[in-house]
C-alpha cells in the first residue's frame, strides 16, 4: 500500500473509532412530526439534515453526511430535497442572515461564525463526494441494498427494475394462454373456471381474468403472507375440495329456501290463491315465497324485506283487510309456521351462504397463481429485470426478524440518521425494512427524523398504509423506550388566513359529516363486535385530529384571500357539466383580467373523464389554453407519430395503409420528400431499433425541433429502455408501443404559460396563486364491485385458508368478512376527505370549489357532505338560482408569483450519433458481424427459430412462434425468406437425415464437462448412436471444430460408444440469396 494511500486509511479508521456517539444537541432520538398541508416539512427536513451535518460545539466532521440517509417518496421531491440542502449550505456559508442560520444556531448550540465556516466545509466536500449525498426515494434505497445480494436472492447480475407491471402481466398471461392446449391440467382447470364464470355471470375473458389474479400476486396485501400461503391457494388439489366445500354450503342454503319458498306457494295455489290476493298486492310480504323459490337468486335477493319480518310477527294488516277472504285469512295459521321456519333457517345460515358466495366468486382462479408466478418469473429472468415491487418483498426476506443491520452495511454504506419525508406514503413492508435501520441507529445515540401528514395520504392503492404513523408508531414500545418525542406543525406559511380558516371549518364539517354517515352504516350491522364499531366510527376524527391550522404571526393582521363555493343543480349530467364549464370559462377569463398570469393558475380534476370534458370545451371554444394530461401524452406530437410511422413502414413495406398514414403525416410537416425516399427506407430496414431511430432523427432533420425535443427524447428513452429490456427488434417494439408506450407521458411540463390541469394526485406538493376544483363530486365509495380485498375468514367450514381474496361489494357486510369490509369502507370514505383536504390545501390566495349535483349522487359524492358543511358557515349569496358560498376580501394578484421553480434550460438542438461512426463491441460468440448486412441479427433469429424444430415438419410451427413471442416480425415475406432458408439447409443431403424425426432430440442441453457446464446446439439419439450438431453463422473457424469435438469428449463420457460431431453453417449467401 503506497504510504499516502495508507495514511488516509488510517485516517478514516481513527475518525471512525474516536467517534463520539451522539452529535446532536437535541433531547430526542426520533422526532415525529404530524404535519398539515403548507406548514414547512421541506423547511423542516432541510433543518433537521443541517443539524445533523453541522454537528456541536465540541464536534465536527464533514463527512458525517455519509451517515445520514434522507428518504422521499418521488424522484422530483428528491431532487427538490437535494437543491434545497445544497442551496441553503451554499447561502449559509456566504454569511448573509437567515431565518435558517438562526434555526440551526439554536438545533445545534453554534454561533453564527462557526456555522458559516462549517457550512462551507461540508458543501464543498458534498461536491466532491457527490455519489455519497444520500437523498433518495425507498425504492431506489431498496433496489440498491439488493444489488449487493444478487445471489442471495436468486436474481442475475445487471439486473434492471421494471416499472411496467401492466404490460409484464399482459405477457404472462398470453404465454400461459399458449400453454393451455398443451398442459391437460391447465387445460382441465380452465374448462371449470370457463364454466363456472359462464354460469355466473354469462362472460368470460381469460387474458382479463389472468391479468385480474396477476395483479393480485404483486399487492404487497398478497406479498407479506408469503410462499406458504402462495403455495396453498396455488394447490388445484386441495382448492377443489374447498370448492367442494362451498358448494355444499351454497346448495344446501338455495334448495331448502326453495323448498320452502315452493310448500308455501303450492298452499297457496291448492286453495285457489296467489301472493297477489294480500294486502299490498304483487309487493306483499308473500312476495318473498314467490322470490326464494327461484333457481338462481342473487345473494341479495334472499334478505327479506321489512314486511317480511312484520308478517311473522302476526301484523295483521300484512295478512288481511276488509276485502281479504275467509279462506285466505284462514291460511294465516298454516302459512306462518312456514314463514316462521323460513326467517329462523335464514338467521341461522344466510351469513354462512353469502360468505360462501363471495369466496366462490373469486377462489378459483386463484388455482392459477402457481403458473402466473412462475411465468413471471421466467419472463422478467429472460428479460433480465425485476418488478419495481419486488425488492421492497425481496429485501424483506432477506432481513427476517429485522436483526440484521449488517445486510445494509454490505452495501458499502452506513448510515446511522435517517430522515424519512411523506412518511404516511410508507408501506407496511418498507417500513418493516426501515424500523431496524432506525432502531440500530437509535441504540447507538444517533438521532433519526419522521416527518408526515395522515390527511395527505392519498396514494392507498400503491400499498401506503397512513395507520403506521397515525397509529401503529407511538405503540411501539421498542421505538418508546429508546427515545421518541411526537409533535405537530400547525403553522400555515402557503396560504392566505382568509383560506386557512376556510379550510378548517370545511374540513371539521365534512369529517364529522361523513363519520355520522359510517356510524349510521356500521349500527344498522349485527354481525359486528361493539370494539369494531368503536374502533371504526372514531377512524375519520382520529385522522383528524389536531387538524386545526393557523397562519403565521406576521400574516394576522393579513385578511386578503378569496374562496367561493358554488352549487350548481342540472336535470342530468350533461346539463350540470355545460353549468360548470360555461362558469369555469367565465371564471378564468375574470381571473386573467385582473391581472394572474395563466401559469397562476391550477385546475384540480379527480379522474381523466373529467380532464378529457373540460379539454373538450377549451377545445371548441378555442379562447384559453390548457396544460392538459393530453398534451403530455408522447402520442401528441406529430414527430412521433411519423417515427412510428415510418419504423412500420420498414416491418411492411407492401402495406399500402402504413404508406398513406406516413404519406398523410409527412405531408403535413412538409417533409413527405424525406419520408418516402426509397433508399432511406431501404438502409433503415437493416438497422438495429435504437440505430433506426437515430437515423429518422437525423433523416428528417429533427435535431433542431425545440419544440419536438421533449416528445422526441421521450421516445428515444422508451426505445433505448425496450431494448435493454427486450428481444424481438423493431417488430416487438411496436407491438409493445400501441399496446402499452402510447399511453406514456412526458416527465415536464413543455410549457410554462398556459393554465394548468392535473389530477389531484399528481398536485399533491404543488402549490399555486388561484386553485379551481370544477367537479367537487368524486365518489365516496368509487370501484365498488370491481376491486378485490384480502379478508379474513373467521369461521368453519371456511378457515382452512385463513386469508381469502373477494370481491369488495356492500354485499360483504352480511358475512364473516363484514369487519373487513367495514374496515375497507372506512379508509375509502377518509381517502375521499383527504382528496378533498390535499385540493383545497393548494391554494395560496383564492380557492374556487364548483359543487355538481344531479339528484342521483347526492348521498354517495363528497358534494353532499360538503355542502352539509358549508351550510353551518356564512356567508350565503345567490348566484342565478343556484346557492353559492362567497368570502372574498382585498385580493391583489401577485405578480410573478406563479412560479417558484427555476427555469428550466431549453436544448437548442437533439445531439444524435451516426450509426456507422459509432464504437463496434465485441459481438456474441459464434457470430461474425457486419452492419452493412445486419448478419448478426439474422443470426440471432435462425438460432432461436432452430432451437424450436425437431424435425424438418417443424419449420412453419417454430416462426410462428417466434412472430407470437414478438423475436420475428409478423411480415409474411420475411417469414418467407426464413423459411426459405431453414427448409433448404435442412434438405442438404449430408443433413437431411438428422432432421427426419427418426431420432430422440434434445434442443440446446447442458453437459457437464471438466472444466463446467456446455450447452451444445441439438443432440440427437438413435440405436446406440449419437450426434451432437453445432450452429455456426459466418465464416468457418478452427475454434469451431474445438468446440464440436469437446461436446462430442462429452458425449463419450456418458457412455455413448459411438458419437458424431457436426457442423452446420449459414452463410452470407443463405441469407441473401
Amino acid at each position: 500500500m503506497k504510504p499516502l494511500i495508507r495514511r488516509l486509511f488510517w485516517m478514516e479508521i481513527c475518525k471512525a473509532l474516536f467517534r463520539p456517539i451522539s452529535w446532536m444537541v437535541l433531547p430526542m432520538a426520533l422526532k415525529v412530526y404530524k404535519a398539515s398541508a403548507g406548514t414547512g416539512k421541506t423547511y423542516r427536513l432541510t433543518l433537521a439534515y443541517l443539524s445533523l451535518v453541522l454537528g456541536s460545539k465540541t464536534y465536527f466532521d464533514p463527512y458525517s453526511f455519509y451517515g445520514v440517509l434522507a428518504v422521499t417518496f418521488t424522484n422530483k421531491a428528491t431532487q427538490e430535497m437535494k437543491t434545497r440542502i445544497l442551496d441553503t449550505l451554499e447561502q449559509l456559508s456566504t454569511g448573509k442572515t437567515s431565518s435558517m442560520a438562526e434555526a440551526l444556531s439554536q438545533e445545534t448550540g453554534l454561533d453564527h461564525k462557526e456555522i458559516v465556516q462549517r457550512a462551507g466545509k461540508v458543501y464543498t466536500t458534498i461536491l466532491h463526494q457527490y455519489s455519497r449525498f444520500s437523498v433518495t426515494t425507498l425504492d431506489a434505497f431498496f433496489h440498491g441494498v439488493l444489488q449487493a445480494f444478487v445471489l442471495e436472492a436468486g436474481l442475475s447480475r445487471g439486473y434492471t427494475v421494471d416499472t411496467d407491471t401492466e404490460y409484464l402481466l399482459e405477457q404472462t398471461a398470453r404465454r400461459i394462454v399458449a400453454r393451455v392446449p398443451g398442459d391437460a391440467h391447465l387445460l382441465s382447470w380452465f374448462k371449470e373456471l370457463i364454466h363456472e364464470r359462464l354460469a355466473r355471470t354469462g362472460k368470460w375473458n381469460t387474458t382479463r381474468m389472468l391479468k385480474q389474479t396477476g395483479w393480485q400476486a404483486m399487492q404487497e396485501s398478497f406479498r407479506v403472507m408469503g410462499e406458504s400461503f402462495a403455495s396453498i391457494l396455488s394447490d388445484r388439489d386441495f382448492l377443489k375440495q374447498y370448492m367442494q366445500t362451498y358448494g355444499r354450503v351454497i346448495g344446501h342454503f338455495e334448495d331448502r329456501m326453495a323448498l320452502l319458498g315452493q310448500t308455501a306457494l303450492d298452499m297457496l295455489d291448492e286453495n285457489g290463491f296467489t301472493t297477489a290476493d294480500f294486502p299490498y298486492k304483487n309487493t306483499s310480504f308473500a312476495g318473498y315465497f314467490k322470490k326464494i323459490a327461484t333457481a338462481h337468486l342473487s345473494v341479495g335477493a334472499y334478505i327479506p324485506g321489512i314486511r317480511v319480518w312484520d308478517a311473522a310477527e302476526g301484523k295483521e294488516s300484512l295478512w288481511y283487510n276488509k276485502k281479504t277472504p275467509s279462506a285466505l285469512v284462514a291460511l294465516q295459521p298454516v302459512l306462518m309456521p312456514i314463514l316462521q321456519e323460513i326467517l329462523e333457517f335464514y338467521k341461522a345460515e344466510y351469513r354462512t351462504y353469502a360468505t360462501a358466495i363471495a369466496i366462490k366468486e373469486q377462489i378459483p382462479q386463484m388455482g392459477l397463481l402457481a403458473d402466473i408466478i412462475s411465468t413471471t418469473r421466467q419472463i422478467q429472468e429472460e428479460r433480465g429485470t425485476l418488478d419495481i415491487g419486488d425488492s421492497t418483498y425481496l429485501l424483506n426476506r432477506l432481513i427476517g426478524d429485522g436483526s440484521v443491520p449488517f445486510v445494509y452495511e454490505k452495501t458499502g454504506n452506513r448510515y446511522n440518521s435517517f430522515l424519512l419525508d411523506e412518511f404516511q406514503d410508507t408501506s407496511v413492508l418498507q417500513w418493516q425494512n426501515m424500523h431496524p435501520l432506525v432502531r440500530n441507529g437509535l441504540s447507538e445515540g444517533y438521532d433519526s427524523l419522521i416527518v408526515g401528514d395522515v390527511k395527505q395520504s392519498i396514494y392507498r392503492w400503491r400499498n401506503s398504509d397512513w395507520r403506521i404513523l397515525g397509529e401503529y408508531l407511538e405503540k411501539n414500545d421498542v421505538l418508546t423506550r429508546l427515545g421518541m418525542d411526537v409533535s405537530s406543525l400547525q403553522t400555515n406559511f402557503r396560504s392566505s388566513p382568509l383560506i386557512i380558516r376556510f379550510v378548517n371549518q370545511l374540513t371539521e364539517g365534512v369529517c364529522q359529516s361523513l363519520t355520522k354517515t359510517l356510524a349510521g352504516k356500521l349500527e344498522e350491522n349485527t354481525f359486528l363486535q361493539q370494539q369494531d364499531k368503536d374502533y371504526l366510527s372514531n377512524m375519520l376524527t382520529a385522522a383528524y385530529e389536531g387538524h386545526l391550522i393557523a397562519p403565521p404571526e406576521y400574516k394576522e393582521g393579513n385578511v386578503s384571500g378569496c374562496v367561493e363555493v358554488a352549487t350548481m343543480y342540472g336535470v342530468d349530467k350533461e346539463d350540470v357539466e355545460q353549468k360548470v364549464l360555461h362558469r369555469l370559462q367565465d371564471l378564468l377569463h375574470k381571473l386573467l383580467a385582473e391581472g394572474y398570469k395563466p401559469s397562476d393558475i391550477l385546475l384540480l380534476i379527480r379522474s381523466k373523464t373529467d380532464a378529457r370534458t373540460i379539454s373538450r370545451f377549451f377545445l371548441e371554444q378555442g379562447d384559453i389554453q390548457l396544460l392538459t394530461e393530453d398534451s403530455l401524452y408522447v402520442v401528441a406530437s406529430p414527430s412521433v407519430n411519423l417515427t412510428i410511422a415510418l419504423l412500420t413502414l420498414t416491418l411492411f413495406p407492401s402495406d399500402l395503409a402504413t404508406k398513406e398514414a406516413v404519406s398523410a403525416m409527412a405531408e403535413e410537416m412538409n417533409k413527405k420528400e424525406e419520408a418516402l425516399d426509397e433508399h432511406f427506407l431501404e438502409k433503415l430496414r437493416l438497422l438495429p431499433l435504437p440505430d433506426a431511430f437515430e437515423a429518422i432523427l437525423r433523416h428528417m432533420e429533427w435535431s433542431c425541433d425545440s419544440a419536438a425535443f421533449p416528445y422526441l427524447q421521450e421516445l428515444h428513452d422508451c426505445v433505448l429502455d425496450f431494448s435493454a429490456k427486450n428481444s424481438g427488434g423493431t417488430y416487438a417494439f411496436l407491438k409493445w408501443w400501441h399496446e402499452r408506450g402510447k399511453e406514456k407521458m412526458l416527465s415536464t411540463d413543455v410549457s410554462h404559460e398556459a393554465i394548468r390541469m392535473m389530477t389531484i394526485h399528481k398536485a399533491k406538493g404543488l402549490e399555486a396563486p388561484v386553485v379551481i376544483i370544477p367537479f367537487c363530486d368524486w365518489a365516496l365509495d368509487s370501484r365498488i364491485g370491481s376491486h378485490t380485498i384480502w379478508a379474513h375468514a373467521q369461521a368453519a367450514p371456511f378457515d382452512t385458508i385463513p386469508v381469502l381474496p373477494v370481491q369488495y361489494t356492500d354485499k360483504l357486510q352480511h358475512t364473516f368478512f363484514a369487519r373487513d369490509y367495514f374496515l375497507e369502507y372506512s379508509q375509502r370514505l377518509l381517502d375521499a376527505l383527504n382528496l378533498l383536504y390535499v385540493a383545497v390545501t393548494r391554494a395560496e390566495q383564492e380557492l374556487h370549489v364548483f359543487l355538481p349535483f344531479t339528484g342521483k349522487n347526492a348521498e354517495h359524492s363528497i358534494s353532499a357532505h360538503v355542502r352539509e358543511a358549508l351550510s353551518a358557515m356564512e356567508p350565503t349569496e345567490e348566484w342565478e338560482g343556484d346557492l353559492l358560498w362567497r368570502s372574498c376580501d382585498g385580493v391583489i394578484p401577485k405578480k410573478g408569483g406563479a412560479s417558484k421553480e427555476r427555469e428550466p434550460y431549453t436544448l437548442h438542438k437533439y445531439e444524435s450519433g451516426n450509426f456507422y461512426e459509432t464504437l463496434k463491441l465485441a459481438s456474441e460468440d459464434g457470430f461474425d458481424y457486419d452492419p452493412d448486412d445486419s448478419m448478426r441479427q439474422w443470426g440471432i433469429v435462425l438460432h432461436k427459430a432452430l432451437s424450436l424444430i425437431y424435425s424438418s415438419h417443424d419449420v412453419s410451427a417454430a416462426l410462428e412462434e417466434l412472430v407470437r413471442q414478438g423475436e420475428l416480425s409478423g411480415n409474411p415475406s420475411q417469414v418467407k425468406k426464413y423459411a426459405e432458408v431453414i427448409e433448404k439447409k435442412l434438405a442438404e443431403p449430408e443433413i437431411a437425415s438428422c432432421f427426419d424425426g427418426s431420432w430422440t432430440v434434445r434442443n440446446e442441453p447442458t453437459l457437464l464437462g471438466p472444466s463446467g457446464t456446455m450447452r451444445p446446439d441439438r443432440v440427437m439419439e438413435k440405436d446406440g448412436k449419437a450426434i451432437v450438431l453445432d450452429y455456426k453463422f459466418g465464416s468457418p473457424d478452427p475454434m469451431h471444430q474445438k468446440q464440436i469435438n469437446r461436446y462430442v469428449q462429452a458425449l463419450k463420457r456418458m457412455g455413448y460408444s459411438s458419437v458424431e460431431g457436426r457442423l452446420l453453417y449459414f452463410s452470407l449467401d443463405d441469407m441473401t440469396g
